[in-house]
């Protein structure tokens, strides 16, 4: 029986599975249409795959007349649940027992009903890297952001490569744009269904497209965008009529016949139909991966909440059966990459099919690997996809400054194989950012610093260089240790100590729950030397049973003074290894926010203190506007904690000219 994905764009969300059918008997018909005597009317899917059943094996027309079919219990399902094409379709997100009912109708009118009983059942639950969805807000968040066509990385019409291109995309009300429908609500635990109607105000995929077609395909300057200029029709009737270009400025496509953005779909299952002046021949990845809603079942964009540091893949292409014929998503092993001038590098590619069978990453080696530097000209190639490695060394340039690295597909650019084989763009392209710099982070001895059981925000740890110690000893004895890692913590106020998880492997002397260490005073500026001294940190040390170690570390004798001196701490490691310093710690209490970031007034978000904002205001008083949470405090303007008619009166007022400030603001 085959098999096949009924759309390629996510936003239907389907995975192929194996369908298991039973036979049951003929159903009667006093008709010239009837139910074959072993037609197929039973099977078994997993949850998020796709069921076919072609209806012509099932119903047949003893008069030869032709037969039309209808799903005629539709609203029970899911939209992708249907009758196309003379097959009825199947894909359900929820394990159960569904029965739909198909009615065959003859050209001479006669007709029959058969119930068809499939049982989904619970898919795996995939990788946490394909949920992970933070639903706490955030005004802006910072991802990386790739759009390909053809296994090539395109220009945006100011000419931005949009490769590995760091996207700050801030929340704004979706409303602006006449997609209010599709509001990002909480779910239970991160995924699954909305369990409330209490907005996330937080970007999601969905702000992230918006942004760029606005900034990178219309082209709007940067203060225009994210402002509502080109709502939901606007986009649908936007046609480029200029060629989008590839990476290299030669033309990709000529986006003339299509839209930037034509939507379709409902709520967790949006559906492009056009993007980015092109078909909705296009798949798109969360950290290179397709990512879910359910087991089984994927998230389409304004389900998928961003984190800063994500990644997001969009890739478009020709052949309309890429993701059939070894169709991936490649990425490197590391996002981002530091190393130090001249020195050695291995690294490895992976990719995440297409087809989603597996659902996890391996081993990927059919990529051509090219080194560019910030202008994006080509500066060497690092690897062939003949050579049929996944694992390649290379030499970092001995340049300091900021370079990409970027895998395509050895058929990139191809839209199809003339010999009828499957030699056609069909890759997705991997990039990573590679830093050089002298004084460049390398491996970070550490995974994570906690306190009082909580992990700091990775934000809140700062790599600040390299500096060279030197031990206290007389001059015939004294260590000199050389490229010492350098960072500064900052903790929330009080914090008396932290506990830094060191990686497996990390060299630390210590004897039982005894760690020993260094300390050092040191400059304003990041220091090039400093004289250690040993310190001693009782009860400190634990080896977990990862193989990982934690070291409860001190942090108020290291608390950094506001001329910028500071005192720092570090653990060492036992005599092979020279009791060579660990890494250096400086420590900072965070600084209290005491006035939230809020433009009293402007309570659409727009950047404009109008009218309209007085009138979003007293519809929400009687009770035709629900506010959200960040729309409550512009709007209460007066300072009171409520928002009412007076709030309402005083923008009026402000709008009129009759005042010049509101009274919270004072």
């Amino acid at each position: 029986m085959r098999k096949r994905i009924l759309s390629l764009l996510l936003a239907l969300t389907l995975a192929l599975s194996a369908g298991v059918f039973g036979v049951i008997p003929a159903l009667a018909a006093d008709s010239c249409v009837s139910v074959k005597a072993d037609a197929v009317t039973t099977g078994e899917v997993v949850a998020g795959s796709l069921l076919e059943i072609k209806l012509s094996d099932v119903f047949e027309d003893t008069d030869g007349h032709t037969l039309t079919y209808t799903l005629t219990n539709a609203a029970q399902f899911s939209v992708q649940t249907k009758v196309k094409d003379g097959s009825l379709y199947v894909s359900e997100k929820d394990p159960g027992t569904y029965e739909p009912k198909v009615k065959a109708t003859c050209s001479d009118g006669k007709e029959l009903t058969a119930t068809f009983t499939i049982t989904v059942k619970e898919a795996p639950h995939g990788l946490d890297a394909q949920y992970n969805y933070d639903e706490t807000p955030a005004k802006k968040v910072t991802v990386y952001v790739t759009i390909s066509n053809d296994g090539v990385p395109i220009r945006g019409r100011d000419g931005t490569v949009l490769c590995h291109k760091a996207i700050t995309v801030p929340y704004f009300d979706l409303g602006r744009y006449n997609l209010s429908e599709y509001y990002r609500y909480h779910t239970e635990n991160g995924e699954g269904k909305y369990i409330d109607e209490n907005i996330v105000e937080r970007p999601t995929g969905l702000h992230l497209y918006l942004y760029l077609l606005e900034r990178y395909f219309i082209g709007l300057p940067e203060e225009q965008c994210c402002k509502g200029a080109y709502p939901r029709d606007a986009l649908a009737s936007f046609k480029l009529g200029e060629d989008v270009c590839y990476m290299d400025e030669t033309p990709a496509y000529t986006a003339d016949s299509f839209a930037a953005l034509t939507i379709t779909g409902s709520p967790t299952s949006l559906y492009m139909a056009n993007f980015w002046g092109h078909d909705e021949n296009l798949m798109y990845y969360r950290n290179h991966c397709f990512p879910y809603m359910s087991p089984g079942w994927g998230s389409t964009s304004d389900y998928i909440v961003l984190s800063d540091g994500d990644t997001w893949d969009v890739a478009m292409f020709t052949n309309w059966s890429f993701w059939s014929s070894g169709g991936a998503f490649t990425c490197f092993d590391k996002d981002a990459y530091n190393a130090r001038p001249g020195m050695e590098m291995t690294i490895s590619s992976q990719a995440y099919g297409t087809t989603f069978e597996g659902s996890d990453f391996y081993p990927f080696s059919n990529l051509d690997v090219f080194l560019y530097n910030d202008k994006w000209e080509q500066i060497e190639q690092y690897k062939e996809a003949a050579d049929g490695k996944s694992t390649f060394s290379f030499t970092a340039p001995t340049e300091e400054g900021t370079y990409y690295l970027v895998g395509m597909d050895p058929n990139r650019t191809i839209p199809k194989d003339d010999s009828g084989g499957t030699n056609y763009a069909k890759i997705a392209p991997a990039t990573a950012i590679l830093n050089v710099a002298a004084d460049a982070e390398l491996e970070r001895p550490f995974q994570s610093i906690s306190v009082n059981g909580t992990k700091l925000n990775a934000k809140n740890i700062s790599y600040e260089g390299i500096v060279t110690l030197g031990s206290e000893d007389n001059e015939e004895f004294k260590n000199v240790y050389e490229e010492i890692p350098k960072y500064h913590v900052i903790v929330p106020e009080g914090t008396e100590s932290v506990d830094i998880t060191y990686n497996e492997g990390v060299d630390i002397y210590h004897a039982d729950a005894t760690a020993y260490g260094y300390e050092t005073d040191l400059a304003v500026d990041v220091v090039s030397s400093a004289t250690i001294r040993s310190v001693t940190l009782k009860n400190s040390y634990k080896a977990n049973s990862d193989g990982t170690q934690t070291v409860t570390t001190p942090v108020t004798r290291y608390i950094r003074n506001a001329d910028g001196t500071a005192m720092a701490v570090t653990l060492e490691s036992s005599s092979t290894n020279n009791f060579r310093p660990v890494a250096l710690f400086t420590f900072e209490y965070a600084k209290a926010d005491t006035k939230p970031d809020v433009i009293y007034g402007d309570v659409n978000g727009d950047g404009i203190i109008n009218s309209t904002d007085a009138a979003i205001v007293y519809r929400s008083v009687n009770g035709r506007y629900t506010l959200t949470d960040s729309q409550k405090l512009s709007a209460d303007v007066n300072g009171d904690g409520a928002v009412n008619s007076t709030d309402a009166a005083l923008i009026y007022r402000y709008t009129n000219g009759k005042m010049s400030k509101f009274p919270a603001e004072s």
